[in-house]
């Protein structure tokens, strides 16, 4: 029973941690791609003068456009390039620049579209039904009955080579009625219809909740709390947020979370430089002192703060390396101290506390022999404290001991190294 409440709080907890906020998001769609069409001229037998493109727009479209280019000919296969229309709109939808205003507006960005060639000459016609209705009708002997049907403004071309239009008005019924007003010459005409589709588009967002144990997080990795402080962890809070889905940080364990933190704030100490930590030196002693304090009050939660913020300002001395691995031996994070020890051995392989500790994290992960290999090999020698290897390693045992470490190996290191 217990197991299930603490799953629903913990599912519960991770909800908080986390919100979903919608977003408009504007989305190009082809519908006509450097279509090319072929009119006669009026005078011409065979063939048409006239063409209806009919303009079926997707649901949610915002606005259109079409481009039109035209080459003066009388080959009906004549084919005329394309103006790239649906690329430049895409280009200008990644680069922020077409865009919604409005319920239902988007940013004019004909001016920034690169208008199409022509050498010939074409009419175009935007219409609804009953434009189209008009653009259609024949009288008894095949004559059409409108030389110019009811036509929209916005879209329409008259007796012109090129152009490139942004259409805000959507309906149903619309269509593009072309004709090629030249009695004598036939003109080929490319077309290009896109349509600018809105959509919602749901995005995870950190919530305040979140944003604030981020930060408080951040805050208890230093020892001492002031403005210097906050100001990294704002720093180091933007930088987790900025690389990291609220839900994707919070599934981190808690050791992964701990480092990508600590890394942040490395990185914000670094990069902020004199405004981050402003006395650099004066906050290293100020945590040195702050040490000898908790060490006199067994605050090892203080001290793993403590040891940790030392080696993120850049104190990383084997002598830092061994305090902090000692400290989590006491709380028995055997593999993190492991980690540390290793780093400190690095610096200097021959630095007796971390040989120590070394053989402490194998006694303590019962690995006896080769505690007892080390602890033998160095328990006469004077460690810098002038103290013998042998009485540091008592020492040892007892503060292990009063951490609450039961071991049955305790007492037979100390028969076999004959130490009290």
């Amino acid at each position: 029973m217990n197991k299930i409440l603490l799953f629903f709080l913990l599912l519960i907890n991770s909800h908080l941690l986390q919100a979903q906020s919608t977003t408009t998001i504007l989305k190009e769609k082809s519908l006509i791609k450097g279509q090319t069409i072929y009119l006669n001229s009026k005078a011409r037998l065979g063939g048409k003068n006239r063409l209806v493109i009919p303009i079926q727009l997707p649901p949610n479209t915002v606005a259109w456009y079409y481009s039109f280019a035209t080459v003066a000919t009388s080959n009906a296969n004549q084919r005329v390039q394309s103006s790239g229309l649906e690329m430049q709109i895409a280009r200008l939808i990644t680069d922020g620049a077409l865009n919604l205003i409005g319920a239902g507006l988007v940013t004019n960005v004909v001016a920034q579209l690169i208008k199409p060639s022509g050498s010939g000459s074409v009419d175009i016609y935007l219409t609804d039904a009953n434009g189209l209705k008009q653009f259609e009708k024949t009288d008894l002997v095949g004559m059409y009955s409108y030389n110019v049907p009811a036509f929209y403004k916005e879209g329409t071309a008259q007796n012109s080579r090129n152009g490139i239009f942004q259409i805000p008005i959507i309906r149903k019924d619309l269509s593009l009625c072309l004709r090629n007003p030249s009695v004598t010459e036939g003109v080929a005409v490319s077309l290009d219809v896109v349509a600018i589709v809105s959509s919602k588009e749901y995005r995870e967002i950190w919530t305040s909740k979140s944003t604030e144990t981020l930060y408080n997080d951040c805050l208890s990795k230093f020892s001492i709390k002031d403005a210097a402080s906050e100001k990294i962890c704002d720093c180091a809070k933007n930088q987790i947020q900025t690389s990291y889905l609220p839900s994707a940080f919070v599934n981190l364990s808690n050791t992964e979370k701990d480092k990508i933190i600590r890394d942040n704030i490395k990185n914000c100490t670094l990069k902020m430089g004199s405004e981050g930590l402003l006395d650099k030196e004066e906050r290293v002693n100020e945590i040195f002192q702050l040490i000898k304090g908790q060490k006199l009050t067994k605050d090892l939660p203080g001290l793993n703060v403590s040891y940790n913020e030392l080696i993120s300002l850049g104190v990383t001395t084997p002598q830092v390396y061994n305090g902090l691995a000692f400290n989590l031996l006491c709380q028995q994070q055997n593999e993190e101290a492991k980690k540390n020890i290793t780093l400190g051995l690095g610096k200097d392989s021959q630095d007796l506390y971390l040989l120590e500790n070394l053989g402490n994290y194998y006694l303590l992960t019962g690995q006896y022999d080769l505690a007892m290999e080390i602890y033998q090999a160095h328990k006469n020698k004077k460690m810098p404290d002038k103290r013998r290897f042998k009485e540091s390693l008592a020492q040892d045992l007892k503060e292990f001991e009063r951490s609450g470490i039961k071991n049955i190996n305790f007492e037979k290191v100390r028969k076999e190294l004959k130490i009290k």
